[in-house]
């Protein structure tokens, strides 16, 4: 068959220009018939600018062409790179080193084929991606404590640090208390023994590898830890039972007890600047009567409590004092004014640092309130507990107990069996939002992007099968209720739009911290939680939508049912919208649940929504019940 080479040296030409930026050292046309010629649209993988396809230093890259037999050498940016297979049709390489810093986006580089004779004939700017694996700090947080304040450095690639220094303390990693799979943080404590002064500026630095990183900079820690005026006694005399005593100093606020001996003192007053306490009639007394123990405050936020010791010997007669102190009972107030579970409760009056426990009683029931640290003669806080067993607001005794046991009623309350949170704010997924991206209604939190990882550590594509069904295979029972139920805003088809985590397997990933996704996409979220903006269309939801709107919600047992869907802003809700949440059990695990299968629920009241957009933000009152099935 006769050759035409003049046709084969267009064709040639043609293909020489696939992806060809640099025309120069090409062979002349009469010789095209054995000139090697790369086609760029094969180039194997394609990276590209954008990196949604990465080629890696050590990547091998396949092209196809003509004459490929032929070439003599491949280079990018000028080093020359290891050919592992070429035969006519195809040609293999590897990525070499290349002398760049480590970056997310990838780098433009010159890829050019020459063939036997040194003769240019194919050059194309190929994308190479340097990836960080570098441990990097952006941030940590707070920025002040005391020993055993739990600080978390932010970041990525983190899992590498072996160690952290704190001021001229070491904290190893095995003594870190919690690192992020991903590399997104590191937390630790504050040790002790790193100063004795009371406020002192503290440098943070991490290693990993031979590297060290200034985690601080100029915004140093503020370590902060008590400091006392050590009390006098004078000589020959000795406090009695029943005594108050003063205390004076600094950072007085961050003690936790004071001890004579065994003995923890009555608490009776507390500011960052003096401690007044009272010696207890629970001292029994002793022969002889006066004893001379060490006064002793405790402090920080380990287990056990960091020590100081005030006094070596202080003397209290031990004599018992015939007067009991009773508690007299002033105003109970509460935040938002209604006992709502978890809510903080106050008492005032008189001797009120003689109680010992708070318990809610009604119909035989007896349920023990939490008592928070800090109560004083004056004043002592509990919250509502959540043990209640009734599931309508229901009127109890709050009950006082002291001096042994001793009962005393400080009033009546009508207690609401679910939980109230006022003006939420969750922002959709824009970047701008990063701190307030999820909300957890077990904890009343709204958390950033960075802690999600931590939150729903299950979540993947493979613990749903679709959208809204649980894969019992891919997850346990344990596991599915160890994270706990959340949602988020996104912004979606042009509508601000309420979302579940296993509603949308797209959206998790519009979540960033510092630049990166937080899930791949295709990731689910774990809990299954469904959304149904309420209607008046039917009596059972006109009765929720009023009680939710204007306070008066007694109970949050309802017939209504929610849907899978994800509402959107100004299509399926507005403002002064309620929307019904529920929170499948494992058992069910689908979309769609009737009230038996109902873990939780809850109401969303919208109370304002700004910028419907991807930087848009929606603000709401939310009630959540108690665990109702499980």
């Amino acid at each position: 068959m006769k050759i035409d080479h003049k046709l084969f040296a267009i064709v040639a030409g043609a293909l020489l220009g696939f992806g060809c930026a640099d025309r120069s050292g090409f062979i002349d046309a009469e010789d095209t018939q054995r000139t090697p010629a790369l086609n760029s649209a094969t180039l194997s993988p394609l990276s590209n600018e954008s990196g949604s396809v990465r080629a890696y230093i050590g990547t091998e890259v396949t092209v196809q062409g003509f004459n490929l037999d032929r070439i003599g050498s491949v280079t990018m940016d000028d080093i020359e790179v290891e050919l592992t297979a070429q035969n006519i049709k195809e040609l293999k390489f590897k990525i070499p080193a290349l002398d760049y810093a480590q970056n997310d986006l990838p780098y433009a580089v010159k890829l050019r084929a020459y063939d036997q004779a040194q003769a240019q004939v194919f050059a194309y700017n190929y994308f190479v991606t340097v990836p960080v694996t570098d441990a990097i700090v952006t941030g940590y947080a707070p920025v002040e404590g005391t020993v055993g304040t739990e600080i978390t450095l932010s970041g990525r690639n983190l899992g590498q640090i072996t160690r952290v220094r704190f001021g001229s303390a070491t904290i190893e990693a095995a003594d870190f208390t919690a690192v992020d799979e991903a590399g997104a943080y590191v937390k630790f404590l504050v040790p002790a023994g790193t100063s004795s002064a009371p406020d002192v500026e503290t440098a943070i630095a991490a290693e990993w590898g031979t590297a060290t990183i200034d985690v601080t900079g100029e915004a140093l820690f503020w370590l902060h830890i008590p400091a006392f005026i050590a009390p006098e006694q004078a000589e020959g005399t000795a406090s009695a039972v029943g005594d108050e005593l003063e205390l004076t100093g600094c950072n007085l606020d961050l003690v936790n007890a004071v001890k004579w001996g065994e003995t923890t003192l009555t608490p009776v007053e507390k500011s960052a600047e003096a401690i007044k306490v009272r010696f207890p009639g629970t001292i029994e007394q002793a022969d002889p009567a006066v004893q001379a123990k060490a006064l002793v405050a405790e402090w920080g936020l380990t287990d056990p409590a960091q020590t100081a010791t005030l006094v070596e010997a202080w003397r209290v007669d031990t004599t018992p004092v015939s007067t009991i102190i009773t508690p007299e009972f002033g105003q109970m107030t509460v935040e938002d004014g209604k006992f709502y579970l978890g809510k903080t409760v106050t008492v005032t009056g008189t001797g009120l640092s003689v109680v010992e426990s708070i318990e809610l009683q009604y119909d035989g029931e007896r349920v023990e309130a939490e008592m928070l640290a800090g109560a004083t003669d004056s004043e002592l806080k509990f919250t509502v507990p959540d043990g209640v067993t009734f599931d309508t607001a229901t009127e109890v005794s709050v009950v006082a107990l002291h001096n042994g046991g001793e009962q005393l009623e400080i009033g009546k309350a009508t207690v609401y069996p679910f939980y109230f949170y006022k003006d939420i704010t969750i922002g959709a997924q824009d970047a701008s939002n990063a701190d307030m991206a999820f909300f957890v209604p077990d904890r009343g939190e709204v958390i950033p992007s960075s802690e999600w990882a931590a939150l729903d550590k299950y979540a993947a594509a493979d613990a749903m099968t679709a959208a809204m069904t649980l894969n019992k295979n891919a997850i346990s029972e344990t596991q599915y209720y160890e994270v706990l139920p959340y949602f988020f805003s996104t912004y979606s088809g042009g509508y601000l739009t309420l979302q579940s985590p296993s509603n949308s397997k797209s959206q998790l990933k519009n979540f960033k911290v510092n630049g990166t996704a937080i899930a791949e996409d295709g990731t689910y979220g774990v809990p299954v939680v469904c959304f149904r903006v309420l209607k008046t269309s039917t009596a059972a939801e006109n009765t929720i939508i009023e009680a939710v709107k204007d306070g008066s919600l007694e109970t949050m047992i309802s017939t209504v049912r929610a849907s899978s869907g994800a509402p959107k802003y100004s299509s399926d809700f507005n403002v002064d919208d309620v929307v019904l949440v529920q929170y499948v059990t494992y058992a069910y695990g689908v979309k769609n649940p009737t009230p038996s299968d109902v873990c939780r629920e809850g109401f969303i009241h919208v109370k304002a929504v700004t910028e419907a957009a991807a930087t848009g933000r929606v603000t709401f009152d939310f009630y959540w019940s108690k665990t109702l099935n499980k």
